[in-house]
Parts: structure tokens; C-alpha cells; sequence
């Protein structure tokens, strides 16, 4: 993956997000619509039960906003696949496509995605679950279609933040039965997700679950603030229906970050002094912050009134969830007072991305984060932990020495 100093915005606070307003706002940037077409062309060979699967693109006004309207269309011989199947149709699809390793990862990650909401709202599992409209072609065309449009703008080693997503109210119907707004899947992947949401009063769907699963893989890193950029460039993707109330279209803004490329936001750091706690009990306490939603959790060694020993305990968190966090802590450990000190963070910027590492003959993609330079250059990268720890599960290698094996391939350099 090739870092940059880009950055997209994804605006979707008014009318939310669906794949085809992606699409329109990717060609609306730049994107090929031949490239579309090709995306078409792969989907319609490599997913059994599919024919005539065509995309057709149309310049059409949204709140008298000149916007790209995508519309993808299939005939279909299955009424349902496994999210299996589709995974496994998309992987065939993303290789005879060439997409990077950003896009190849991308795609993966959306559909997974997608298929835990659906696991999640249904009761079955991930892979044996059954997908209905969402394992129709139109999904993977979408998905795909992003990545290659992104591989082809440059916009893959791009940091991209989005703002609220806004979701719909009323009802919306699929599979012959009305559901509320959002949809049930879109609902579970904004909440597994830990993702911004904005109601509005709009009775519509405006966020799908493929729109949905989309941005939360796009904005993997969001803050509360906006960075500062120059703008260079503004796509605007229609959604399929004119509203009344709002104009029905997502904006993509890619531009350059401006000065050291910092972003900000805004956290607190909730804090507690213990001197009578047992360590089994901050250890659940640690445990339980981490799965509520703490960013990060510390204990500190100190020494306190009458030069007794204690512990600090130091969270940092969203303010959103700074009452809930201070309460559990004070559930868990016995403390009768929590302080919470706000404060503001500069945040790096960073690329991410996966690189391929063979370890005993067998190969393995794992998730690299990179901190960047203000001109865009990789300092320091770092493998994510979860994915070491299971290459170590599977080879018997320990933490330290497949650490070793990455050093060995930079993953710190411009790649």
C-alpha cells in the first residue's frame, strides 16, 4: 500500500449512506465508469446464480445538486446465499480484478461485516448464515466497485473520516415484512461498531446495511473534529429517490492535510486512587472497562496518605461514555469517587493496511497501522496484536519471535 498525504472526508449527516451513493461519488471524483462495467463483467462469471448483471450511470439532480446517480441491476436464479459463498465468490472476483492489498482487504472486511450483523440480528453463524438481498450481486458490485474505484483515484492510502451517519425513522420493508428505521443489520453494525449515528425525522431508509458496513471500514479511525485540509477535489453520489426534505446525495471531499496533519479531538481521563483492592479484582475491573468501551486503561504504582500503597487507575475515553465508564469502575473495584479531567489529544496521521507474511511455509495477511511524517513518509508501522496472536496460536511461534519476522520485512517503510 502506497501511504499518502490525502485524506477524505465522508459527509453523510444529511441523507446517510448506501453503496451505490459510494459509487456515485467515487465516479463523480474521477472514477471509471468502464471500470464499473468491468466490475459487472467479473461479478456476473464468478458468483453461480447471476446473469446479465449491468451497472448504468446517470447525471441527474438531487436537491438541485448535480450528483452521479449508480444503478446496478442482475438477474438472479437463487433467492438467498451463505455469506460463505459470497466471500468466497468475492475473493475469486477482487484477484481477476488486480486490487491492491488495501482493496483485497477492504472488501473482506465489509463483507465480514455484514455477515456478523446479520449473524447477530438472525442467531445463526457468521458463515452458515443466509443472506437475502444482501447476497445479491448488486452487494458485491458495490463493494467491489468501491475498492477498485479507490485503487484507481489513489485513495487507498488514504486516511478517510466520516461524520454521523444519519439513519431514517418510520419503517422500511425487505423480504415480504416491514421493519423499523434503521434497518435491523444496519442498526448492529453501527453499535458493533461504536459508530457515530445521527437520527433524523426523514420516515426513509437512508443508510443500507452495504452503505453502513462500507463506512465503518472505510472511517476505521475517527475523531470528533475534523482534520485540517486543503480541498482539491468534491464528489457528490445520488441516492436512487429524490426526498423532500433533504438532498439525497453522500459527499466525498479529498484534499491534502494541511500542516503537520494533525487531527484533533477531545477525551477525558477518568481517574481513582485504590489502596485496598485486591489485584484479581482491578484485573476484572481492567477487563470490563476495556469491553465497555474504554480507549485505554492504565494502572500506575503509587504511594498515598500515611505512605500506604496503592494503585492509580487512569481511563481514557469518550466523553459520551465517560458517566457509564466512571459508574462501572465504581461497581467493580468499591472506589466512592471517580475524577474526570477533560483534555484534548493531537492524533498522528497514520496509514493502514495489510501485508502478506509466510511464517512455516504458510502464508498469512495481517493488519499494519503506520505512523506518517507530515510529508507522508512511514516512520514506524506496528502489526496488530490480535492477528500475532493468532499466527502464534496456529504455528506455536511465540509473540517475540514473529514480531522478529516482521521487523525483518519493514513494515516501517514506504511501501
Amino acid at each position: 500500500m502506497k501511504a499518502s498525504g490525502r485524506a477524505v472526508i465522508i459527509d453523510a449527516s444529511s441523507s446517510g449512506a448506501s453503496g451505490d451513493k459510494f459509487l456515485g461519488a467515487l465516479v463523480d471524483l474521477g472514477g471509471s465508469q468502464k471500470r464499473l462495467g468491468k466490475v459487472a463483467e467479473v461479478v456476473e462469471k464468478n458468483l453461480p446464480g447471476t446473469n446479465n448483471v449491468q451497472v448504468k450511470t446517470t447525471r441527474v439532480e438531487r436537491g438541485e445538486i448535480s450528483a452521479e446517480l449508480v444503478e446496478v441491476s442482475s438477474e438472479e436464479k437463487v433467492s438467498k446465499r451463505r455469506a460463505s459463498d459470497l466471500q468466497s465468490s468475492a475473493i475469486k472476483c477482487a484477484k481477476v480484478l488486480g486490487l491492491s492489498e488495501w482493496g483485497t482487504a477492504f472488501v473482506k472486511s465489509v463483507l465480514d461485516t455484514l455477515s456478523s450483523a446479520e449473524s447477530r440480528v438472525h442467531g445463526h453463524s457468521a458463515k452458515e448464515v443466509e443472506l437475502h438481498e444482501l447476497g445479491s450481486a448488486d452487494t458485491l458490485v458495490d463493494i467491489l466497485g468501491v475498492a477498485y474505484l479507490a485503487d484507481e483515484l489513489e485513495l487507498s492510502g488514504s486516511k478517510w473520516w466520516s461524520s454521523p451517519i444519519a439513519v431514517g425513522t418510520g419503517v422500511t420493508s425487505f423480504s415480504g415484512r416491514t421493519y423499523p428505521n434503521p434497518a435491523p443489520a444496519v442498526a448492529e453494525i453501527l453499535r458493533a461498531h461504536k459508530f457515530p449515528t445521527k437520527t433524523s425525522n426523514i420516515q426513509f431508509e437512508l443508510t443500507t446495511p452495504t452503505g453502513a458496513a462500507i463506512a465503518v471500514n472505510l472511517a476505521s479511525e475517527r475523531a470528533s473534529e475534523f482534520p485540517v485540509i486543503s480541498p482539491n477535489k468534491i464528489g457528490y453520489g445520488a441516492g436512487a429517490k429524490e426526498l423532500d426534505q433533504v438532498a439525497n446525495i453522500l459527499r466525498l471531499t479529498v484534499g491534502e492535510l494541511s500542516g503537520n496533519g494533525h487531527a484533533h479531538d477531545e477525551v477525558v481521563v477518568l481517574e481513582t486512587n485504590l489502596d485496598d483492592v485486591s489485584g484479581e479484582v482491578i484485573g476484572r475491573a481492567v477487563e470490563k472497562l476495556m469491553e465497555a468501551g474504554a480507549r485505554d486503561v492504565s494502572i500506575t504504582p503509587v504511594f498515598m496518605k500515611k505512605n500506604r500503597p496503592g494503585q492509580l487507575i487512569s481511563i481514557i475515553a469518550d466523553k459520551t461514555k465517560s458517566e457509564y465508564l466512571a459508574e462501572l469502575l465504581m461497581e467493580e473495584t468499591g472506589t466512592l469517587g471517580v475524577r474526570e479531567i477533560p483534555v484534548s489529544r493531537h492524533i498522528s496521521r497514520r496509514a493502514s493496511g495489510t501485508i502478506a507474511l509466510e511464517v512455516g511455509g504458510k502464508k498469512f495477511q495481517v493488519r499494519v497501522k503506520r505512523a506518517l511524517t507530515s510529508t507522508g513518509h512511514s516512520v514506524s508501522g506496528k502489526v496488530e496484536y490480535e492477528d500475532l496472536r493468532r499466527i502464534s496460536n496456529e504455528t506455536g511461534l511465540s509473540i517475540r519471535e514473529l514480531q522478529q519476522i516482521v521487523k525483518n520485512r519493514a513494515i516501517g517503510r514506504d511501501t
